[in-house]
């Protein structure tokens, strides 16, 4: 569905779509754009809201964005044709998203805490300064995780004093200071501006149809998105719990009634 192609042989034979659009791609480029414009918008209190009963009776905001409007067309195809880009941020999904970058923060800071472990039995620091530098570069700069974490260095010295010589030790003896130096040890911290400010932009997911508002609003439209998964799943339970075996069929007409039965069986 996600395919041009797919979508313009719908608008040509005057059906209707909704298509959920990756984060890949153009989409992905103008994605960006779209959630500065939405986070903008949420600002003032200009976006749509769509709300859902709770559990316990009260109601809960499901999501919130706002919609905007964007040309296709295909290479060969009927022409071009207006399609509505609804831009959605749900709070559960925001969660999600934000519980899943707190666990790879996490994954991250383990590497980086085990290059210099405090001082105890079994554990050793690494004494090599460039394999530490090489690994701390490659643990900040983690996929997904780059630029919300900084460590600071610091090298303590410790002094120690020792009698000049050999023998035991006397009250006016010679003696010396001898300073050892452990490997820099790090303090992780993360960037807390940095995550206020990426909150507000996780959660954010593009729909797109060619709907009118007529015939599809905006809330609508959000509930739409959220059962494409929903009908995926239960293609995928067909296919792969009933073990469907490929059909010798020539026809266009039994091809036509098979597909309307076995959508029948899905959706019951």
């Amino acid at each position: 569905m996600r395919a041009l192609d797919t979508r313009a042989d719908l608008v040509q034979h005057q059906d209707w779509y909704g298509s959920p659009w990756p984060l890949t791609g153009a989409t992905g480029a103008a994605m960006d754009a779209w959630i500065t414009a939405g986070v903008t918008t949420g600002e003032a209190g200009e976006c749509a809201r769509r709300w859902r009963p709770h559990d316990r009776g009260h109601e809960v905001l499901a999501a919130a964005g706002d919609e905007l409007e964007r040309t296709c067309g295909a290479p060969g195809g009927a022409g071009e044709w207006s399609a509505r880009v609804v831009v959605v941020r749900s709070p559960r999904h925001a969660n999600q998203q934000a519980a899943g970058l707190a666990t790879r923060l996490r994954h991250a800071e383990t590497p980086l805490t085990a290059l210099t472990p405090p001082r105890g039995r079994g554990t050793r620091q690494s004494t090599d300064a460039a394999l530490r530098v090489e690994a701390s570069d490659r643990g900040l700069t983690a996929p997904r995780v780059d630029g919300w974490l900084r460590v600071a260095w610091e090298q303590p010295v410790e002094p120690t004093t020792r009698d000049v010589g050999r023998g035991r030790g006397a009250l006016h003896r010679a003696t010396r200071v001898i300073q050892h130096t452990r490997d820099p040890s790090t303090h992780i911290t993360r960037q807390e501006d940095i995550s206020a400010a990426r909150h507000q932009r996780v959660g954010w997911k593009a729909f797109a149809t060619h709907a009118g508002h007529p015939r599809l609003s905006w809330q609508d439209a959000v509930v739409c998105s959220r059962h494409a998964y929903r009908v995926e799943r239960l293609f995928n339970r067909l296919k792969s719990r009933v073990h469907l075996a490929p059909l010798c069929v020539k026809l266009h007409e039994p091809i036509e009634g098979l597909t309307y039965l076995l959508t029948l069986g899905v959706r019951v």
